[in-house]
């Protein structure tokens, strides 16, 4: 009878001591399911190398969802980004009307707004137990939702009295952006207590530019974002 009690205190101390090593028992952030709001700005172009990247911001929802022992999560989100670019060039063969009005510096000011899907997996560290850091990468996927378009010429005001073309972003006859989207994303979380701030980076995979003539755009962005994280 003894050694069976004996036993059972054995397994019992075990229990407790692997309680309280656990980083699911002993890291509250990363204790369980939780759901996340942020917001925040991005630097992003949608364009080839040489253009210029562009302010904007973003804001989004998702969940982060412990798995493997709490060592990595999941982390699902949709958001909504706003990206764009600014670029000037000299454009020798653009047309308007099927007309060649070419041979003048444009100024192009492009600004899309989308709905993306990230679908990240994070790798949790825990510094201690309020403070913790999620080192993050998965997919994207996006659809243009709108956007603003134009392209400005002196040169051109000059000849035809009108300084700024505007096109749709996405749809409608004429649009400058294929509207679908995808890539792949990463970054960092740090995490104190309810609070998130998370740098995060995307490289899109497929061309944006609905212009078969033209050189392929494709999105890449930073951004910064506050966010919290409700039980």
């Amino acid at each position: 009878m003894k050694k069976i009690l004996a036993v059972l205190a054995a397994v019992l101390c075990f229990c407790g001591a692997s309680a309280q090593i656990s980083p699911y028992k002993q890291f509250s952030p990363f204790d369980g399911p939780h759901f996340l709001v942020d917001g925040g700005v991005t630097y992003s172009t949608i364009s080839n190398k040489t253009a210029d990247y562009k302010v904007l911001f973003r804001a989004g929802f998702g969940g982060d969802l412990p798995i493997f022992f709490s060592h990595v999560s999941f982390l699902p989100s949709l958001t909504f980004e706003s990206k764009g670019f600014t670029y000037n060039a000299y454009d020798a063969d653009s047309y308007v009307d099927g007309e060649n009005v070419g041979g003048y510096v444009w100024n192009y000011d492009v600004t899309a707004m989308s709905i993306e899907a990230p679908m990240e997996f994070a790798f949790n560290i825990p510094f201690s137990r309020e403070f913790g850091m999620q080192v993050c990468a998965g997919p994207y996927f996006g659809v243009g939702i709108a956007g603003s378009y134009s392209q400005t010429s002196q040169e051109y005001e000059v000849k035809s009295g009108v300084s700024t073309l505007e096109y749709k972003t996405y749809g409608g006859e004429n649009p400058r952006l294929n509207r679908f989207d995808f890539g792949v994303c990463g970054g960092l979380r740090f995490i104190f207590s309810f609070m998130v701030l998370k740098v995060n980076a995307e490289l899109g995979c497929k061309n944006m530019n609905a212009r078969d003539y033209e050189p392929a755009f494709k999105g890449r962005s930073f951004s910064a974002c506050f966010g919290l994280r409700i039980p």
